[in-house]
């Protein structure tokens, strides 16, 4: 089963890798990461709050593509038996540092659009990001037991 999960994981994080992220729909801009994620327009924004929290959202993080890139030459190194040890550390490092970079560029993102907020819009912000968190580990449990589940008089 974990060897199973596994494998399913690594072939759809390949292709996701193939794929650009989709561009956020005006109003839905997450916390640094594509798709929907956190509406604005739910935190009872003031327009000056508003024109801040779009200006932190439209810097782009420093290096995105830059991650995925070194995450691929990983996986092809991986899979290629020239590759040596030595070779799989360096680009192992690259990849980890890339990851790292933008995972430091998203957390300055959410410092800086934490600054704007009221406490209780950061607060309201809290609820809905644990709400959305929810619900996308429902959606994950749901599509597990589906792909799961045997159809009628099969084992």
């Amino acid at each position: 089963m974990i060897r199973t999960t596994f494998l399913t994981l690594a072939l759809a994080g390949g292709l996701c890798a193939q794929q650009p992220p989709p561009p956020c729909p005006p109003g839905a801009e997450g916390m640094g990461r594509p798709g929907p994620g956190l509406p604005l327009e739910a935190l009872g924004l003031t327009p000056d709050q508003m024109k801040a929290c779009r200006a932190v959202l439209a810097r782009r993080p420093k290096a995105p593509r830059a991650g995925r890139e070194a995450e691929e030459a990983l996986r092809a190194a991986v899979e290629d038996p020239a590759t040596t040890a030595p070779q799989l550390r360096a680009l192992h490092a690259a990849a980890a540092e890339a990851r790292l970079q933008e995972l430091l560029d998203r957390h300055a993102q959410a410092v800086d659009l934490d600054a704007i907020l009221t406490p209780e819009q950061r607060a309201k912000a809290r609820r809905i990001r644990e709400n959305l968190r929810r619900e996308q580990e429902a959606g994950m449990a749901l599509r597990e037991d589906l792909e799961g589940s045997a159809g009628p008089g099969e084992p």
